[in-house]
């Protein structure tokens, strides 16, 4: 009797210091959150994916009422509709400023640590017809404030949109572009497919590439076989004049048109500008679409205007390079648009925290920071991808050095294709490929 005491007090004890342990770290940086992407809205035909319209569409709806109490959590109301009985439904968040946390209809659907990030959640299953309700919670900022030493947008309204897309849906889309040597350029696409079904299922996806929405250089199609919730990428090649690359000389505007067709009915649409361009840094330059271009970069706060970025370019700026936070769609396609060369930066930044890497120093080299580092990199990596403006990635803006940034840079260069990761504040070791 004895021993069982001193063994359930043992347990009691351990449970209790486990506990406030898990008290005092950091929580997971992406609960419930669904796999990072770059932003995609489907539409209901080709002529409205064509408008690009943010507003309210079938397939869309953005939340930008809020009423606000003052218990600290944002409260508005999306409608299911019957149409949208068999698809799949996703709230994307793309800018809170704060760590929250989100409740449909009064259940929790996840959260976030990092609210300098886009992050979707499926909702389906706690979503209803008719009306429901949305809550965001806004949390303090005290657990991650040692890695957000910046200054964050004083916007107090999130971005976010209520997504509804087909069970047999496109996930995501990547592509890469290769100089060949005869004024031509070969690009090849990638889009993955996804299908939440019990069973067997087709997608048949239509693609056309075309310049400037009116000259159709690629058509095609392709079907994509899906086991019962398998998922799979579609893949198919273009050849075009290397005088259609996006550059900051000549920024070519190419846009990708897809539908998805799943038997027999036409299920989404999408029509999206792609970065058709050739990046390669070696020997501490830049070479774009094989001809060396200097790049000067200049520091701006990613909570700038489009305005801001007009002005800039105005006075001669070919190059931004956003520090630590979430710089807006918006921005980014502006800089497409006008030809500038783009640095994002993932929010972190832990200047306060000093340089040292000692045992309650600076939060870069302390390992239960690790899941947060690597997820902000990366999450900032997914959500930017398809600019063709985006030439460069940084890690951190002033946060020492350490295991977090070291697993962050691997973690990166795994996705990041030809673009080089920087960490200008990193004392020159192996984390950074700038020279």
């Amino acid at each position: 009797m004895k021993r069982i005491t001193i063994h359930t007090l043992l347990a009691v004890l351990f449970t209790a210091v486990t506990s406030l342990a898990c008290a005092q770290s950091p929580s997971s940086p992406n609960d419930g959150c669904d796999l990072h992407r770059t932003r995609l809205i489907p539409y209901p035909t080709a002529d409205a994916a064509a408008a690009h319209a943010m507003t309210k569409q079938r397939y869309m709806q953005p939340i930008t009422e809020w009423s606000q109490p003052s218990d600290g959590t944002l409260r508005g109301e999306f409608t299911y509709p019957f149409s949208w009985v068999e698809r799949q439904i996703f709230l994307r968040i793309e800018h809170a400023g704060c760590p929250y946390e989100v409740r449909i209809n009064g259940k929790r659907a996840g959260g976030s640590t990092n609210g300098f990030g886009a992050a979707e959640y499926n909702i389906t299953k706690l979503s209803r017809e008719d009306k429901n309700s949305v809550e965001i919670r806004l949390l303090k900022s005290d657990d991650v404030a040692a890695i957000e030493c910046f200054k964050g947008s004083e916007t107090t309204l999130p971005d976010v949109y209520i997504i509804s897309q087909p069970r047999v849906r496109v996930r995501d889309i990547f592509y890469h572009t290769t100089l060949g040597g005869d004024n031509s350029a070969n690009v090849s696409f990638g889009v993955v497919m996804h299908n939440e079904t019990l069973g067997n299922k087709v997608s048949r996806i239509y693609y056309d590439i075309y310049l400037n929405d009116t000259l159709r250089l690629v058509s095609g199609q392709r079907d994509v076989s899906l086991g019962m919730r398998g998922v799979d990428t579609m893949r198919f090649g273009a050849t075009v004049a290397d005088t259609m690359l996006w550059s900051d000389r000549s920024p070519v505007r190419i846009s990708l048109r897809l539908k998805n067709r799943v038997e027999g009915r036409d299920v989404e649409f999408y029509d999206m500008p792609v970065a058709l361009r050739e990046v390669e840094y070696a020997d501490g330059g830049f070479t774009i679409n094989r001809q060396a271009t200097d790049v000067v970069w200049r520091d701006m706060s990613p909570n700038v205007e489009v305005a801001d970025v007009d002005n800039a370019y105005a006075g001669g700026c070919r190059a931004i390079r956003f520090t630590a936070g979430e710089v807006r769609d918006e921005v980014l396609s502006r800089c497409d648009e006008l030809g500038v060369y783009v640095a994002v930066t993932a929010p972190i930044n832990s200047w306060l925290s000093g340089t040292s890497r000692k045992r309650g120093k600076n939060p870069s080299n302390n390992p239960k920071w690790r899941a947060d580092y690597v997820e902000r990199t990366l999450q900032m990596a997914h959500t930017v991808k398809r600019h063709p403006s985006v030439i460069a990635l940084f890690l951190a803006d002033e946060s020492s050095n350490g295991i977090c940034l070291y697993e962050s840079y691997l973690a990166l260069k795994r996705i990041a294709g030809d673009l080089p990761v920087f960490y200008k504040d990193g004392g020159g070791e192996w984390n950074s490929d700038l020279l």
